[in-house]
């Protein structure tokens, strides 16, 4: 059985193979969701350009939202200026576990 996670000189390594395929997913991601926000992005114009608030087929229903502005409480300011209060109105809340994965881009040798 092969394993994911091999101790190599006192040091936790993934396996070669499943960090390249992390990697090579991870760019593929990358590169999808770019795509997605270029398309998106086209999409948006062309809608304001012909003043377009809908459109819809058999696989998408798009709508468009105008922009706005919203109110937002700002937490680190009150948390400067009323620390007191601050610290009563925190709450714990469970989070559970997880892994984060960070590519990284290797130069062009």
């Amino acid at each position: 059985m092969n394993e994911i996670i091999v101790k190599e000189d006192g040091k936790y390594m993934i396996s070669e193979s499943i960090s390249k395929q992390i990697a090579d997913f991870e760019k593929e991601i990358k590169a999808a969701k770019a795509k997605e926000e270029k398309l998106k992005d086209m999409i948006l114009k062309e809608m304001e350009d012909k003043g377009i608030l809908s459109v819809e087929n058999d696989d998408l229903k798009i709508t468009y939202v105008s922009e706005t502005y919203r109110t937002t409480f700002d937490s680190t300011k009150f948390k400067e200026e009323h620390s007191d209060l601050y610290s009563e109105y925190l709450k714990d809340t469970y989070v559970k576990s997880s892994i984060r994965i960070t590519t990284k881009e290797k130069q062009d040798e």
